[in-house]
């Protein structure tokens, strides 16, 4: 391609708590809480006439305690993350020919990612995400790269294989 692409975009707690919420409800463990709470619903109404007292409330009350505890641990979780220096600052971003390069103020080098260690690339509702792993990416909110959105997005698909390029 020749020429390197320079960007730079700062995640918002929001951001992080989106990512986090995406990643936990298509997994197991989300799809499961979920379930089991949709599970005592149904079971509650289903019953209701022959349940004793304890129980009319008991149902209603884990199906919900399953139903917000994800969320609100991952609130919680960005929370935390956000006071670590990394989110202080931008991250800056360099495509280059054989890696992205992400550099903030908070680290003393720069991180590499080389091209072949890409796990996937991918746009979910206002986000690119750079996998590094099935669960770890680089979230870069679209509004914060319009000007070079389309630049960015050619420059990653010339240098990642295809089928770890999945934007339609």
């Amino acid at each position: 391609m020749g020429q390197n692409i320079s960007f730079s975009a700062k995640i918002s707690e929001q951001d992080l708590y989106k990512y986090n919420m995406h990643h936990a409800y298509t997994s197991t463990q989300g799809i499961f809480s979920l379930i089991v709470s949709c599970l005592l619903i149904v079971v509650w109404i289903a019953r209701f006439n022959t349940l004793s007292g304890v129980y009319i409330v008991a149902y209603p009350v884990v199906a919900v305690l399953f139903a917000l505890y994800i969320p609100f641990t991952l609130k919680g979780k960005a929370k935390l993350q956000m006071q670590q220096d990394v989110f202080k600052f931008p991250l800056d971003y360099e495509l280059t020919e054989e890696a992205i390069i992400i550099s903030s103020p908070s680290a003393e080098n720069p991180a590499e990612l080389p091209w072949e260690y890409v796990y996937k690339v991918t746009i979910w509702k206002d986000y690119l995400l750079i996998y590094t792993n099935r669960i770890n990416a680089y979230i870069i909110p679209k509004d914060q790269i319009t000007e070079s959105y389309d630049s960015i997005l050619a420059f990653i698909k010339s240098h990642v294989e295809d089928y770890k390029y999945t934007i339609k």
